[in-house]
């Protein structure tokens, strides 16, 4: 009888042991997988916010998923991510780090969000390859990789020729392909992009009217409410996902 007692002491403690060791060994593997970069150059003022945390960025700061991080007029900061892969924040700019997923055991972005101003994005290695494939958001459009180099820059500035919208995104294909999702939250279209090509996609809630021709209304249409008729969705320039067509661009 005390033999067995000891015996299931024994094994309670060993149990207890092998819990006490799981816990330890996964909290290193939590923290690893929420920092999915860290900053490799940054030229003038830059912060991250951390929920109520307001960090300086400087010179190998982690950047955790969740993170925002804010550029200045004037400054600029690029964020290493994993087997060379990069993001490059331009001057007076907003990105959120929305989520994150592991690759070859490194936590690395898979969505992130351009509330303003510009972001250059260099995936590569195994990164380009990776499932769910990297994700850059904007309120009214989202860019998925296919290839390796891209450009995105968003406004909710008024533009020439676009008097009722203030939303605007700007895709620079440099090499590879990207797919343009326009009007996500919508149900809008997707266009594959190839290096060299460009989408600009202005509005996702009223189109701007007096294109130089007919701009057709995708989804929901022309929708009248008490006798005003509001144009629903977005306009793009090449008008496809309108189901128009217009030739006039804006500057940036």
């Amino acid at each position: 009888m005390l033999i067995a007692s000891r015996l299931i002491y024994s094994r309670l403690v060993s149990l207890v042991v092998l819990t006490i060791l799981a816990i330890m060994l996964s909290v290193p593997a939590a923290h690893a997988q929420s920092t999915i970069g860290a900053v490799t150059q940054v030229s003038g003022v830059a912060n991250i916010q951390r929920g109520s945390a307001n960090i300086v960025a400087a010179m190998n700061t982690p950047i955790e998923v969740h993170d925002k991080i804010v550029t200045q007029p004037g400054a600029s900061l690029t964020i290493g991510l994993v087997d060379n892969s990069s993001l490059q924040l331009g001057p007076s700019s907003t990105l959120t780090m929305d989520e994150s997923v592991g690759v070859n055991g490194v936590g690395a972005p898979s969505k992130v969000g351009l509330l303003g101003g510009s972001l250059h994005s260099t995936i590569v290695g195994a990164m380009r390859g990776n499932s769910p494939a990297f994700e850059v958001d904007t309120p009214n459009a989202s860019a998925t990789v296919k290839g390796t180099e891209w450009s995105t820059t968003y406004s909710d500035q008024n533009q020439d020729g676009y008097p009722d919208c203030k939303e605007f995104t700007w895709v620079d294909v440099q090499d590879g392909k990207v797919n343009v999702t326009i009007c996500p939250h919508s149900g809008g279209s997707t266009e594959e992009v190839d290096a060299g090509g460009h989408k600009f996609v202005a509005c996702c809630a009223a189109a701007p009217w007096g294109y130089d021709d007919a701009l057709l209304f995708g989804g929901l249409g022309a929708l009248a409410i008490g006798g005003i008729t509001i144009g629903v969705l977005c306009a793009t320039d090449t008008g496809d996902i309108c189901g128009g067509h217009h030739h006039h661009s804006a500057s940036r």
